[in-house]
């Protein structure tokens, strides 16, 4: 037998780096569609699987430390729930408890009735709400009457919403509810990149309060005149997806502990194949390469193969943050929790971003008798905060829920998780830099790089990357 008959025989090994939900995403679907002799190694540089998805335990506390839902709007997620078992998991926000307040002035005030992604689609609740003047309220609605723009060029979340609706919805609702869903400053956040709907809705409806109208008026239709939950979880928590996809896998070899710490192509004509991944503890050779980890680490390992790529990803930024959750005997807390929490603009020059009230948020969160809460602090507006050791984050964190809601009880329980440069920052010309790195890509053919921090952000838009990944690898031809 010839080595060429040899070479390609031997199974075509791809390696996936990253063990979060877009790399294990991607080595279910490779099992899937990859036809023909396959080897798949996952490689996982921590001791644990699931990246930024961790769920902990404590004295009957579910303590969802990053993560705690997806969009349900993106069926990636909940069809991959399916897939793997955990369909009937899959729970909606109480429906009792869906309303948002907003930090105004010291004090919380109700999100009006009817706002999809910070956009009013009923005026009369806007009215009431006593967040904004009359004036304010006339600025909204010359949404109706402001032309559509016309040219390509990107601009950010804030600058597209003050065009349409004026500065001050931005500042109180709209910027503080879509940049904190990237822990992130709306005046930078592209909104092509972060919001493409947004542009969408303008080009087709020329008014962002007629399109948010349409788009809530066809979710109730199919929902039976109620609104639906924006978003769910697992009843047992957001890992659970994680082990779940892990242990159905048949293929892959997965490790954990095992860092990368060098990418190179192989010599040409390697029958072992086109690239060699260096762990510290060995040379794996493999014909394809996914890197799912995040753009920050990434750039570091495609710049050994061409320093070009490290002037591609310079703009390609992340945000730390910290979470703190506190649990509470539930007699301790006055405050009614009717909500799924609070947001804090940055105009109320306060440490903390939000707080999530999670019991109210989900069921099979708590003990009995008891409650929890989760705030928020680093990001755009508070990275400094993240200095103070975890003793100091929590006496933040209860000082700004006894100010805002009158809660001085002793907490029973608290805990404090930091996500290093672990919000990343699409920011205005993220689409121009992504087509850069693509095409600089296409000089390296097998690699691929797919990651919160690409395209969209969140759970689903990881799995969905994976996928699209596996989609590509399938169709190529397996180097011989």
């Amino acid at each position: 037998m010839t080595d060429g008959r040899r070479a390609r025989e031997r199974p075509r090994h791809i390696v996936i780096v990253g063990g979060g939900i877009t790399g294990l995403a991607a080595a279910r679907a490779l099992e899937h569609r990859v036809k023909g002799a396959l080897r798949v190694t996952l490689l996982e540089g921590s001791d644990r699987l699931g990246g930024n998805i961790l769920t902990v335990r404590h004295n009957g506390f579910t303590v969802d430390a990053g993560p705690d839902s997806w969009v349900s709007s993106k069926p990636e997620a909940s069809k991959l729930a399916e897939d793997v078992g955990l369909g009937e998991d899959i729970i909606a926000t109480q429906e009792g408890s869906r309303k948002v307040y907003i930090l105004a002035g010291g004090k919380l005030l109700p999100l009006p009735e009817g706002f999809v992604l910070g956009i009013p689609t009923e005026m009369g609740p806007v009215f009431k709400s006593g967040l904004f003047s009359w004036d304010e309220i006339a600025r909204m609605g010359l949404d109706y009457f402001v032309p559509r723009r016309t040219t390509d060029e990107d601009e950010s979340v804030a600058d597209f919403l003050s065009r349409r609706l004026g500065d001050p919805i931005v500042d109180r609702i709209a910027g503080p509810l879509l940049g904190g869903i990237f822990a992130g400053d709306a005046r930078t956040i592209s909104v092509r990149a972060a919001f493409p709907q947004f542009v969408a809705a303008e080009a087709k409806y020329g008014s962002l309060i007629k399109a948010m109208q349409a788009a809530r008026k066809a979710r109730l239709d199919t929902k039976d005149g109620k609104d639906g939950s924006a978003f769910v979880s697992l009843k047992g928590g957001m890992s659970d997806l994680v082990t779940a996809t892990a242990h159905l896998l048949k293929i892959a070899d997965v490790r954990k502990g095992e860092r990368v710490t060098g990418i190179g192509r192989a010599e040409e004509g390697d029958p072992r194949g086109r690239f060699a991944i260096s762990t510290g503890k060995e040379v794996l050779f493999a014909d394809d390469v996914v890197l799912a980890i995040p753009p920050v680490i990434a750039r570091k390992l495609l710049a050994e193969l061409s320093p070009a790529f490290d002037g591609l990803y310079e703009g390609l930024r992340a945000h730390s943050t910290a979470t703190v959750f506190l649990g509470y005997r539930a007699r301790s807390v006055s405050h009614p929790l009717d909500a799924t929490g609070f947001i804090v603009p940055a105009q109320e020059k306060r440490p903390i971003l939000a707080s999530t009230w999670v019991t109210s948020k989900w069921e099979h969160r708590a003990p009995a008798g008891h409650v929890m809460l989760r705030v928020f602090l680093g990001g755009a507006n508070g990275e400094g905060v993240l200095d103070a050791d975890d003793y100091a984050l929590v006496a933040i964190a209860r000082r700004q829920l006894a100010e805002i809601m009158d809660i001085t009880a002793l907490p029973v329980f608290s805990r404090v998780f930091r996500w290093d440069h672990a919000s990343p920052q699409m920011n205005v010309g993220h689409l121009e830099r992504l087509k850069a790195i693509k095409k600089k890509l296409e000089e390296f053919p097998g690699l691929y790089v797919a990651a919160n921090g690409y395209q969209g952000t969140g759970i689903p838009d990881c799995i969905k990357q994976g996928n699209e990944v596996a989609d590509v690898i399938a169709a190529s031809p397996a180097p011989s």
